[in-house]
């Protein structure tokens, strides 16, 4: 009987000690989605009717309340004014964007430079989730990342307020490609500009000089109003005329620049001295390969 008894009392401990085990395959609950939200694209050229903006990016795969949410520049970030909050009901879906203007008329208005800078984003706990500083830009064009969401970043022209920001070449690529220094009074001096973007651009802004401008003891030459190249299209200008800011290209060699809209240089180039029947330029059009070569005045370059 004692014997029986011991037997029975193993077996419950036994028993007892398999339903207090862990389970060795637990379930474990899923990991709640992670929030990823960014400033995706800024435009800094506004104007009284058209202000600057932000524009901001949910990558996640889930729905994400902005509210308590707050973007500011350097004003903010060193408390010299109010950061600037996203309005309380604001509900970003996945992949979607969100944007807002900053440079307003209310205390946490702050409009973006011109010359370029830095803007952050905190979350509702008011953790810095984001950076992004951009450069100067043009009236035309944002910056910001591409592919959405991305950590490349970039010009894009045209800007693409609210919309994907896109997978393509937004890029404008205007340069010098050919100059010729041995004209005349009936034939002046020329330089002819490239476009090898994949859209027309407006240089109407843009500005071309030789040492006398670059040094300031003349005026820089413009484009005159309404000078669109399109697509891998060129624009000859001819810069040894009348005028004040007119300059000839000297037969034995000089240098040219070209800067755009917001007076950034983009491009320079010396040229040697040429025969009468050559010209400087690119080959191909557009390429990093200088050559002297017979002339090929707002076509595509020979060989």
């Amino acid at each position: 009987m004692k014997k029986n008894l011991i037997l029975i009392l193993a077996i419950f401990s036994i028993i007892f000690m398999s339903c207090s085990r862990d389970n060795p395959n637990p379930v474990v609950p899923p990991a709640p989605p992670s929030i990823i939200v960014k400033i995706n694209e800024v435009y800094s050229r506004g104007t009284t009717d058209a202000p600057d903006w932000i524009e901001i990016f949910n990558s996640s795969t889930i729905a994400v309340d902005l509210s308590g949410y707050k973007i500011y520049d350097a004003g903010g970030l060193t408390s010299a004014k109010p950061k600037k909050e996203i309005p309380a009901g604001t509900v970003l879906q996945p992949n979607s964007w969100f944007v807002i203007v900053v440079d307003d008329t209310t205390a946490s208005g702050f409009g973006l430079s011109s010359g370029g800078e830095t803007v952050y984003l905190d979350n509702a706990s008011g953790t810095m989730i984001d950076s992004l500083m951009f450069p100067a830009l043009g009236t035309d064009t944002s910056y910001g990342r591409k592919p959405d969401g991305s950590n490349t970043l970039e010009k894009l022209f045209p800007f693409t307020k609210g919309t994907a920001n896109g997978t393509g070449n937004t890029q404008k690529i205007i340069v010098l490609n050919e100059a010729y220094s041995r004209g005349t009074t009936e034939a002046p001096d020329w330089v002819e500009i490239y476009n090898a973007s994949d859209f027309s651009v407006d240089i109407s802004a843009y500005k071309i000089y030789d040492p006398g401008g670059q040094s300031g003891a003349k005026e820089k030459k413009g484009f005159p109003a309404g000078t669109v190249i399109p697509a891998k299209g060129w624009f000859v200008i001819v810069v040894d005329d009348a005028s004040a800011s007119g300059f000839g290209l000297s037969s034995a060699g000089d240098q040219i620049w070209l800067e755009d809209g917001t007076g950034t240089k983009i491009d320079s180039v010396s040229h040697p001295a040429m025969d009468i029947n050559q010209s400087y330029g690119r080959y191909p059009d557009g390429s990093a390969n200088w050559k002297l070569s017979p002339m090929s005045r707002g076509t595509a370059n020979n060989p």
